[in-house]
């Protein structure tokens, strides 16, 4: 495919969330995954990792995972939170997407009598 087949991008991206457009929508599209009613999942998934970007430079320039509150007190960063919420919806996103995965969930073996603790070893 080529640039000019690519499915255009969306107004009002950012430009972490364009950069990755720009490399999963080509993608999607030849395998046959970019319908044009499935864009809008794209979007999110891209607005998703723009926003794992951004926390991660910001807790970077921050000093990292803890900060101190107004009683001194060390607690996780806010941003981290917002972090692994974008990340989870990232996820998600890429899942339903065929980014990763069949975006179906894994069938169990051996059928009903299987017990679902045997490959643990326990």
């Amino acid at each position: 495919m080529t640039k000019a087949d690519a499915p255009a991008v969306p107004k009002g991206l950012t430009k972490a969330a364009r950069a990755e457009w720009d490399r999963v929508a080509p993608v999607l599209r030849d395998r046959g995954g970019l319908p044009a009613e499935r864009e809008p999942l794209l979007v999110a998934y891209c607005n998703a990792m723009a926003l794992i970007a951004e926390c991660d430079k910001s807790l970077s320039k921050r000093g990292g995972l803890m900060i101190k509150g107004a009683n001194g007190i060390e607690r996780v960063h806010p941003l981290f939170g917002a972090r692994n919420k974008a990340s989870q919806n990232a996820l998600q996103l890429a899942k339903r997407l065929g980014i990763i995965g069949s975006g179906a969930p894994a069938k169990p073996t051996g059928g009903d009598e299987h017990d679902a603790y045997s490959d643990l070893g326990i």
